[in-house]
């Protein structure tokens, strides 16, 4: 078996082993009679605005990327549904970690479909992931200093830590890194770097891009807070923003099965457990949260994806011939004589 499918196969089933044995380790750890009282307790009219700030936080994200695009045509609102879709994907399959499936097709739908060059889209897409992930590590990191109970985090701070530096050199000189001998040979890459550099070196889109980043984390944080009030766990607002990204790091950063099921609930309940937040009500946040956070990127995506089925079925079959001519390559050099081989 190849390394790569091989590396597949190891990481979804590692993911559905841990997300499985996670979520047993919340549900046998809560009273359920516990979980009927919290779910009752619920001010469920709060849900409505809740909803209102994340599907906001995915419309800025939208605009956040309209913003890197410039001088391309493609609305907004396309962006927008085109984010959705490829947050649907992530959640629907094994690919949590990196966002990959998702960055692949929304890159698939923007250059065939609305034939942008697929080194800007390539940009703007890790430029976006950039940026979401220094913003959520500054949450991060200011919690860990004002907030005692989150120092036993250290060991996953200290490399957040240097990954967050990594990125911020590789944007800063994003040019530079282009002429390195092995790398200036690579032409999407080359292309890719410039269009990072490009954005960079617009301070107006690149200061708006932050500012929109900070508000649309905040968002998501007004949301779960919504939540919080509802179910009736009294921290403040800035506490629950910080929780959240620490949620979201956490279930996104190891293995896990689809939309992350077990190990969000797991993450959550630990976290909140800092706190002396009793378990039912971190279990009920958590679920209320994770649907929260999927359902609507789910509801507004499908649609999409449905619709792009044709360029998607294009790119598998594309693929598959890729994937079946180097297989028929290397079944030849296999049968090759061995006197033919050393001429």
């Amino acid at each position: 078996m190849p390394r790569r499918k091989l590396f597949t196969v190891l990481w979804v089933t590692a993911g559905i082993i841990l997300g499985s044995v996670l979520g047993w380790m919340v549900l046998r750890s809560v009273h359920w009679s516990d979980m009927v009282s919290a779910f009752g307790r619920v001010s469920w009219d709060v849900l409505v605005p809740a909803v209102a700030a994340v599907i906001a936080s995915l419309f800025l994200q939208a605009v956040r990327w309209k913003l890197m695009l410039p001088r391309e045509t493609v609305s907004t609102a396309r962006l927008f549904f085109v984010r959705n879709a490829g947050l649907s994907l992530n959640n629907l399959s094994f690919a949590q970690g990196g966002g990959v499936l998702g960055d692949a097709s929304e890159l698939a739908m923007l250059t065939r479909s609305d034939k942008i060059n697929g080194s800007k889209v390539v940009a703007s897409l890790f430029m976006g992931r950039a940026l979401d992930f220094v913003i959520t590590s500054i949450f991060v990191l200011v919690g860990f200093f004002i907030v005692p109970q989150l120092s036993v985090f250290k060991p996953v701070i200290i490399p957040m830590l240097v990954v967050m530096a990594l990125l911020v050199l590789f944007v800063l000189f994003a040019r530079k890194v282009g002429r390195f001998p092995l790398l200036n040979k690579i032409k999407v890459l080359q292309s890719s770097l410039g269009a990072v550099a490009f954005l960079r070196e617009r301070k107006l889109i690149f200061w708006l891009s932050i500012s929109i980043t900070v508000l649309a984390w905040m968002l998501l944080g007004t949301a779960a807070w919504l939540v919080a009030q509802a179910i009736g766990i009294q921290l403040p607002f800035w506490m629950i923003s910080i929780i959240l990204v620490g949620m979201t790091l956490f279930s996104g950063a190891i293995p896990a099965a689809p939309s992350a099921i077990g190990t969000y609930e797991f993450a959550t309940v630990y976290i909140l457990g800092l706190f002396s937040v009793n378990k039912s009500d971190a279990l009920c946040f958590a679920l209320l949260v994770h649907a929260l956070v999927m359902i609507p990127p789910n509801l507004m995506g499908i649609p999409t994806i449905s619709k792009e089925w044709k360029t998607f079925r294009q790119i598998i079959s594309q693929a598959g011939a890729l994937f079946r001519r180097r297989l028929l390559r290397r079944k030849a050099y296999a049968t090759q004589p061995a006197d033919d081989i050393r001429v």
